[in-house]
């Protein structure tokens, strides 16, 4: 128990408030919920920053860990474009709001990668070698880069979606499929 508290007490107050707000999100968007446009590109932009941030302080002391993050970012990014659903999101330009489905997608997934970062970090700072450190410390780049991608690979979905949807036009899974293949027989 002594061990816990030590681990919280030298937690970072952002990290609780970056939880907090992952949870808040995530429980709201298990119901469907008109959000406004910036609302949709919080979570992302609260997980590319931290993902940003952490590979600027890790390749400070070793600039290799970079090719680890974009290879794991490039991947996050194919994951990103390929697997989330968007279907049932329907866009209304004029109140620059998206009615989203209700979903326990993103606190799941949100949640997981926020312990996975948090478990890491808490290892490494408990790592009895260096060698167990750096391999700690890599693992933690890979899951950065893998998220930051997910993420951007996300958002670059979701906007060129967004591009393609008619004012207050739901869309399907079939409409988002015609959206896709018309802007890449366009290009």
């Amino acid at each position: 128990m002594e061990t816990f508290a030590a681990i919280v007490r030298h937690t970072p107050g952002w990290v609780f408030a970056i939880l907090a707000v992952l949870i808040v999100t995530g429980v709201q968007a298990l119901r469907a919920r008109d959000v406004p446009l910036w609302r949709v590109f919080l979570v992302p932009g609260i997980f590319i920053v931290w993902g940003i941030a952490g590979i600027i302080q890790r390749s400070a002391t070793d600039p290799k860990l970079s090719i680890d993050w974009i290879g794991a970012l490039v991947a996050g990014a194919a994951l990103g474009w390929l697997l989330p659903r968007l279907d049932g999101v329907s866009f209304h330009r004029q109140r620059k709001t998206v009615s989203l489905p209700g979903s326990p997608v993103p606190l799941i997934r949100n949640v997981s990668i926020f312990i996975a970062r948090y478990c890491l970090a808490v290892a490494g700072a408990f790592a009895a070698t260096t060698s167990e450190r750096a391999s700690l410390i890599t693992l933690d780049v890979a899951v950065a880069g893998l998220m930051t991608g997910y993420f951007l690979g996300w958002l670059g979905r979701f906007a060129r979606l967004l591009r393609g949807a008619q004012p207050s036009r739901k869309v399907t899974r079939e409409t988002e499929t015609q959206n896709l293949r018309g802007r890449s027989q366009r290009h």
